[in-house]
């Protein structure tokens, strides 16, 4: 069969529509539904233990506070919320629930916000929630505090580094971190040359 230029003419672009729409449907089944699950162990890295906040600050569900934790390198931004239920990784002290992450992306990086405000969220992050979130305003990633920090909606696939809580005498401490601490640190240990 020999081809024309005419032929041509239909069969590029109508190739390259499909392959457009291949990628296109690929990438919303990826940013949907291909979501790594939260740890169900989670391994702890001890680290120093900082003072975050006063129990007292936290006076309802869905309070929160921005803080930084000091890692090897510099000093990781958290948030800390005060939530409606007990999330695993998280800490209950006298009835309350708190938990806390990393407020750095799994994807590229980014620092999160927190979205108290969730019909703003839906217009801003493209996500609807009927309850605050943790969102990526790089690319739009939704992460959801009620499932230990899973990555919900948009390109993130791994789910947020849990900071390790302890409580005393009202008062909370941040004292280590889930590893790997994402995207800082990955499940592969580096090769070192030679190796």
């Amino acid at each position: 069969m020999k081809l024309s230029r005419r032929d041509l003419v239909w069969i590029v672009p109508s190739g390259l529509a499909a392959a457009f729409f291949g990628w296109f449907g690929w990438r919303a089944v990826k940013i949907q539904f291909l979501k790594t699950a939260v740890p169900k162990e989670i391994r702890w890295k001890k680290g120093e233990r900082v003072k975050i906040a006063e129990v007292s600050e936290f006076d309802e569900p869905w309070s929160f506070a921005y803080r930084e934790y000091p890692i090897h390198g510099g000093k990781l931004p958290i948030v800390v919320l005060r939530l409606p239920q007990a999330v695993p990784g998280g800490l209950e002290t006298d009835g309350k629930y708190f938990a806390a992450w990393s407020r750095i992306c799994t994807h590229q990086g980014c620092k999160l916000d927190y979205v108290r405000n969730v019909e703003a969220g839906a217009i801003l992050y493209n996500y609807r929630s009927d309850h605050p979130f943790l969102g990526c305003k790089c690319h739009f990633g939704a992460f959801d505090p009620l499932e230990s920090g899973k990555a919900v909606f948009g390109p993130p696939r791994f789910p947020l580094p849990r900071i390790l809580l302890q409580e005393e005498g009202g008062v909370l401490y941040a004292a280590g971190y889930e590893t790997p601490l994402r995207p800082i640190e990955s499940y592969r240990p580096l090769k070192t040359f030679g190796s």
